[in-house]
This record gives C-alpha cells, structure tokens and sequence, in this order.
C-alpha cells in the first residue's frame, strides 16, 4: 500500500486506498432505508474471514457506512481533509445554534475516512475509522475541529477471524453494541439488519457523537451533547467510496504529520494518531 506524502491534496492521496464502489446501489439502497431498517433475516449474518487475513484487510471488510442528518432546515457539518493543499491544518469553524454546516465543506463533497488496523493481541485485532470535520457543536459551548470514529473489535474463533464488537467515539467515551445486535448492511451492501458485515453509523447533528441507530433524538441546542442528539440517515456515504479509506500506519508519514501538528486542533485531540496510539484500550 503507497504511502501518504505530504501536500498532495485529497483527491490524490486517497486514490491508492480506495476500493471498488458500489455507489449506485448503496445509495439506493441507503435511501430506501432512511425512515426505517430492513430488519429481515436478522441474525448473524456476518461472514467471518480466514484466519490469515491481514489487519488491512479485515479493516475493508468493516468498512463503515456513514450517515448524516438534516436538521432545523439545516445540513449537517459535511466532513473533510483536515489539512489543505499546501499540508497545512485547516482553520476550522464554530457557528451559533442552528448553523450546523456554517463554515463546513461544500455538502456532497469527497472527504476521506483515516484508519489504522492494530493486532491488539493473538486473539483480537481492531480496525479504527475516523472523520474530520470542521466544528464540534455551537457557541458558546462549542468548539472548532472535530474528530470521531467507530472501532470494530475482530476476535479470533478458530482458523478463522469473526466480528465481536462495535465501539462508537462519544463524548471523549464510548458507546458499545454487541456485532450480533449492531445495525449493519450485508456483504454485496443490499440489504441492512443486526449482526450483518458493514456497520451503519450515525453522526449526531451538533456534536457529532457516533451512534449505530437512528432513534429520532432531539434537535435543540442541549441536546446536542447528549445521548438525545439527532440523527438521521438523510445522507448515507460509504467510507471507502468518494475520498476513501486512508491508512494511518503508527510511525509512518501521515502519523507523524498528525502528531507534529496535534496542537493546531485545539481541543479536539482525537486525531487519527493520537486514536491509533490508544485504540487497544477503548471499552
């Protein structure tokens, strides 16, 4: 896998990360499932992989689907590359409720998911997905730069290696659902239930805290920082489609460019680095 270097923009360093897309039909299938979940054959359905799988490669076969919400007749913050053409840290934003996508990147535009894949032990290895966007909630509470992401846990069961949990960034915390109780789309991404292969993730409207269901919530000013934060699946993407899965190795250049560079995000210290270094310890 080719390496990032720095000052390529986006397009041009994701492009060797990217998988093969199914971008016609998961949008359409995604939109069919906007309202509600196709909760047929429920159960687990998920198929696990050889025992000599890589850490990559089972990173790309959990590949998250993203969803984001409309809300107070406003789009959501629309994620992006954290550094600009020139490899410099963007300067974020932070807009007074209900501006949720002020100062954002164009809605609709690629961005990239960063991921490292970690051998924790024999037994598990972790895939971690992170998104970058521009703001975290509304003034006067609020602040620029976010970072989230979505933990899939692979746990070793024989020759073979098998799904066990999906942890969700909240909060500086962590939501957790059992992979057997995870909302998820099936292996060619048609058809969505509990327990499947790609987990479906839902990003809060303010805040951006990651939930794996799309209860209704609340789209106030509070509610943003809370388990009540709106979500919605008004805008499915698929992580390794658009600007694609962008590795993020510990020691490699990109890990370095996030570290040297922690302090220009201000309080959101959850780059893709700094989630790397920690990755084996979230619970």
């Amino acid at each position: 896998m080719s390496k990032r270097t720095p000052h390529r923009t986006s397009a041009q360093r994701t492009t060797a990360h990217r998988t093969t897309p199914h971008a016609a039909l998961a949008a359409a299938a995604a939109l069919g499932l906007a309202g509600s979940l196709l909760l047929g054959g429920v159960g687990r359905a998920d198929e696990p992989q050889p025992g000599g799988t890589s850490p990559q490669d089972l990173a790309r076969a959990s590949a998250p689907q993203w969803n984001f919400p409309r809300a107070n007749s406003n789009d959501p913050c629309w994620p992006e590359d954290p550094f600009d053409s020139e490899g410099r840290p963007k300067k974020g934003t932070l807009q007074n409720w209900p501006d949720s996508d002020g100062g954002c990147a164009p809605h609709g535009a690629d961005f990239p998911t960063f991921f490292t894949a970690k051998r924790c032990d024999d037994a598990e290895i972790r895939a971690s997905y992170t998104i970058y966007q521009a703001s975290s909630g509304f003034k006067p509470s609020g602040h620029p730069h976010d970072f989230e992401h979505v933990d899939v846990v692979w746990k070793r069961d024989g020759d073979r290696w098998t799904r066990s949990d999906l942890l969700l960034s909240a909060h500086g915390k962590h939501r957790h659902a059992s992979w057997d109780e995870a909302e998820s789309w099936n292996g060619d991404r048609t058809s969505a239930g509990l327990g499947r292969e790609y987990p479906r993730v839902f990003v809060g409207f303010g805040s951006h805290s990651m939930f794996n269901d799309q209860k209704a919530g609340l789209k106030d000013v509070l509610s943003a920082y809370t388990d009540l934060e709106y979500r919605q699946a008004d805008y499915p993407v698929w992580s390794d489609e658009g600007g694609g899965l962008v590795e993020v190795v510990p020691d490699g250049d990109l890990y370095r460019e996030f570290k040297e560079n922690a302090s220009a995000f201000g309080s959101a210290n959850g780059n893709p680095a700094a989630t790397a270094d920690r990755m084996c310890e979230h619970s």
